[in-house]
This record gives structure tokens, C-alpha cells and sequence, in this order.
């Protein structure tokens, strides 16, 4: 699986001898482009690397196009959903204003194109929820609870393709980058013909991100016609950014690993010892430390079991508002308007009762929402701590942030609906409150007033580059930079002449 070294050592350098510092820039360059030429020449004829290849591009293809079908299934869905609750809403005929506050109407997350590429959280934390009065509703409609045990454990998407498939196929194309020269004997070769080793381990690390790169072009393609025929408006206002820094980010992953590849392969004795070592680097930093990363940050931020929450929060709902507040609310209005009773008022005290009501229960909501929402966030802060030791930790993080399918920008969305919940509520008591009763009559809304509330519309909040840094792109970049340091280091002890 390893590329013909022959085909390297009899490029022809330029001659003179190499000691750090004495070949230039373009004779770097020049050695480069030979080594490029001659690892990719020979990878092109080695039907072993075809064969990972092909397999990598087959599962990408796979992994693309059913993310790609599932997410435009689920796009047309929801619009249709979408479509005919707010045709409810407008429809639902003439009633009391309170009548229509508890008919409520159902709204749906939106999903970028992204997404495909990395679902993130959105298969377990629901799509949709109920908007009501008096209650701020969880959401509902998990795909992950309708799929059996093995699908929640474990389903191939793109992501999961370039986090941890893609680098097992990188290690078994480079782990004899330069040990496999060791074993044959021909560094000699190399530094008789003073060719760089810095060049040569740098073109065949680069033509490794190439074919790690060529296995994922499939999954993204798919993603991207999806996206070009697709007529649903993209809830991202700078979705064009999100793709650039989405290729980037993984470009960056890649290159790590192919560093991780040189660095291994360039201070291993054999390369068996070269394969056993970046196995074992991969099984802990692609598969232990994220799942190790999640339990850890449940530890640090243990979340209230869904029974407990629910008992505390009704609790604190059935406490009742304060009386004395508000009878002297209902006083001061008697004052203010001249009358004795609340039944000669030109506004409705029913509708100023039910905002105070719908006040107090925002508060509590607020609150113990409020101390949940942290607590994941703290879990997701904690979580990608380990982005420092793992870069898969770090591209996972960061490619889920840029999709939209964090847990961030979950409860962005959580936040916006119940915004639109209570703007629902504040017009219909405020149309109460402008229709007193008179003779046992209650003022009835039509359709106008149906109308006058807004549909719902969420948009993803655009990229906040401090976070994005200091999150996900200076841990990715440091274990780049690390990994480029190892790799320097064992070229230059081959270099200085440990051929064994």
C-alpha cells in the first residue's frame, strides 16, 4: 500500500550537499514538485491504493446521498407542516382571544445544507414545539427515538467519514512514508543525492490530504446539488462563509493527520512500529477522548432528570402571583380612570390579569430554563476542552457549529420560539385588554387579528469569530503546529544522519 521509493530516489535533485540553511527556496520547491510527481505517480499505479480509495469514495457517496435524500425529505416535510399549522392558525374562525392563546400553533426548526454534511445534536433533541399559553413546551419529533438501538449508536454520515474513517485510510497509505526507507535502506539514497527530506516528507504528506480529500469530494457533492436545486431559503445569513470556513476546517484536520503520518513514520524503527503507533493514536484520539469528552462534561454539569425538572418548575408555577401587587395594580387603575368598579373601566381587566399571569409564568420559566440552558452550555464548554488534546474533538466541534447543529444554536432556536410564544400572547391579551366587556359580552378576534401576528421565521445568528477561535480553530491549530513540530524534528534527526 505504500508508494515505490524508487521512483523518489531516482528524480534527479539538484546537486550539493544538504545542511540546513543551504538549499533555497526554489530548490525546496523544485524538490517538492519532483517528490509530488513521483509519490503520486506510483500511488496511481499501486491498485492497493485505488482499493481504499474507491472503498472511500463508495461509502462517502453513500453517506452523501441518503444525508442529502433524508435532509430534502425532511425540508419538504416540515414546509408542508409548517404551511398548513399557520393556515390553522389563520383559519380557526372567530373566538375569544384566551380561546386562541390555547389553540396554539406548532412551529419547525429550519435546517441549513450544512447540515447534511454534520447533523450534530439534531436527531436527538426534536424539530418542532407547541407554542401555548401559560407553558413554554419542550420540543418534540427526535428522529433518533424512531431509529432502533444500533442506528442511535452509530450511523455513517460525511462527518463521521472525515473525522474517522478518513485518517484510517491515510494511515494505511503513509505509515512507510520514511520507515518503510529505513527497513529498504534508502535514506542513503536520499541524502546522497541531497535531496531535502523536508520536501520530500512534505509532498508526500500533501498527496495524502489529496486522497483524503478525493475520498469526502462524493458526500459533498451530493450535499452541494441538493443545495443547488433545493428551493428552501437558506436560514444562514452568511452560509456562503460557513461552506468556505466548513472545507477549511477540515482541510486543516487532514493536514494534521498527514503531519501526525510524516512525524510517526520519520521516528519509528520499523514500519510496523509506524503502524502500531498511529493505530494507537487514532483508537485514542478519534474514538476514546470524544466519547471520554462527553461523559466528563455530563460529570461537570450534571443535568436534572427530566421528572425532577418538570416537579420543580410546576411548583414554582402554582405559587400564586402576588395578590397585594396586584390589587394594588387594580386600584391604581380604578384611580387613574375615575371609576369604582372594574366593570365601568374602558379596558379589559380580564387581558391585564392574563399578562400579569403570563409575567410571573416567564419569570419561572426563565429561571429554571434558564439553569438548564447553562448547564449545557457548560457541558459543551467542557466538552471541547478536549479539542486541545484531540483534533477530532476540535473538527467535530467545529464543523457542527458552522452546520448549525450544535447545541448552541439549538437553544438559539429554543429562545427564538418561545420570543414568538410570548409576542403571541402579549397581542392577544392586548386585544382583550382593549375590548372591555359590556352586558356579559366578550370581544370575539377574527382573522385580522389571527393575522396580525407574524409567522415565525428563525435565522441562524451569523459567525462570531472570537468564539469560533478560541473554540475550535486555535485547538485544531495547535495540534497542526504540534504535529508539524514532530514532523520536523524526526526529518531533521534523519537528516543528521539516524538512518536506523
Amino acid at each position: 500500500m505504500l508508494a515505490n521509493s524508487n521512483a523518489t530516489t531516482s528524480t534527479p535533485w539538484p546537486a550539493g550537499p544538504e545542511a540546513p540553511g543551504a538549499a533555497g527556496p526554489l530548490r525546496w520547491w523544485r524538490a517538492f514538485g519532483g517528490a509530488w510527481q513521483a509519490d503520486w505517480r506510483e500511488r496511481r499505479r499501486d491498485w492497493r491504493v485505488w482499493l481504499v480509495a474507491g472503498l472511500g469514495m463508495v461509502l462517502a457517496l453513500c453517506a452523501g446521498t441518503l444525508a442529502a435524500l433524508d435532509l430534502q425529505d425532511t425540508l419538504e416535510a416540515r414546509h408542508v407542516a409548517g404551511t398548513a399549522e399557520q393556515q390553522r392558525w389563520s383559519q380557526q374562525g372567530r373566538k375569544y382571544p384566551h380561546s386562541a392563546a390555547h389553540y396554539g400553533v406548532y412551529v419547525f426548526k429550519p435546517l441549513p445544507a450544512l447540515s447534511a454534511l454534520d447533523p450534530g445534536v439534531e436527531r436527538f433533541v426534536g424539530s418542532s414545539v407547541w407554542l401555548e399559553a401559560h407553558k413554554q413546551n419542550e420540543l418534540v419529533y427526535r428522529p433518533a427515538g424512531d431509529e432502533p438501538d444500533a442506528g442511535r449508536q452509530f450511523r455513517l454520515t460525511p462527518a463521521l467519514l472525515l473525522q474517522v474513517l478518513a485518517p484510517v485510510a491515510m494511515i494505511f497509505l503513509g505509515y512507510g512514508m520514511f520507515a518503510a526507507e529505513r527497513e529498504r535502506g534508502t535514506l542513503a539514497a536520499l541524502r546522497v543525492n541531497a535531496a531535502p527530506l523536508g520536501a520530500i516528507g512534505a509532498a508526500r504528506a500533501a498527496v495524502l490530504v489529496c486522497l483524503a480529500a478525493l475520498i469526502a469530494l462524493p458526500a459533498c457533492g451530493a450535499v452541494a446539488l441538493l443545495k443547488w436545486q433545493s428551493g428552501a431559503q437558506d436560514p444562514f445569513t452568511d452560509g456562503a462563509l460557513r461552506s468556505a470556513l466548513f472545507g477549511a476546517g477540515y482541510l486543516l484536520y487532514l493536514a494534521t493527520w498527514a503531519a501526525i503520518i510524516t512525524a510517526v513514520s520519520a521516528w519509528a524503527a520499523s514500519t510496523r512500529a509506524s503502524l502500531a503507533a498511529l493505530i494507537a493514536l487514532w483508537a485514542a484520539t478519534a474514538l476514546v477522548l470524544p466519547r471520554a469528552a462527553v461523559e466528563l462534561a455530563q460529570s461537570a454539569a450534571p443535568l436534572p432528570s427530566m421528572q425532577q425538572f418538570r416537579q420543580s418548575l410546576d411548583a414554582d408555577l402554582g405559587m400564586p402571583d402576588d395578590a397585594e401587587e396586584a390589587e394594588r395594580h387594580k386600584q391604581q387603575l380604578l384611580k387613574e380612570y375615575k371609576v369604582g368598579d372594574v366593570r365601568d373601566l374602558p379596558v379589559n381587566w380580564a387581558g391585564i390579569s392574563l399578562a400579569r399571569g403570563e409575567a410571573h409564568g416567564d419569570k419561572v420559566f426563565d429561571q429554571h430554563y434558564g439553569r438548564l440552558f447553562d448547564a449545557l452550555r457548560r457541558q459543551s464548554d467542557a466538552a471541547a476542552l478536549a479539542g486541545w488534546i484531540s483534533p477530532a474533538v476540535a473538527a467535530a466541534g467545529l464543523s457542527s457549529y458552522l452546520a448549525g447543529s450544535d447545541t448552541a444554536s439549538h437553544l438559539a432556536f429554543v429562545a427564538s420560539a418561545e420570543q414568538q410564544r410570548r409576542r403571541m400572547q402579549t397581542v392577544l391579551n392586548d386585544a382583550i385588554t382593549r375590548h372591555p366587556e359590556r352586558d356579559g359580552k366578550r370581544h370575539d378576534g377574527d382573522e385580522q387579528l389571527w393575522n396580525s401576528i407574524p409567522p415565525f421565521h428563525f435565522l441562524y445568528a451569523p459567525v462570531r469569530w472570537g468564539h469560533l477561535m478560541m473554540k475550535y480553530l486555535l485547538p485544531l491549530l495547535a495540534s497542526l503546529g504540534a504535529s508539524l513540530l514532530l514532523a520536523f524534528l524526526g526529518i531533521r534527526r534523519l537528516r543528521q544522519g539516524s538512518l536506523r
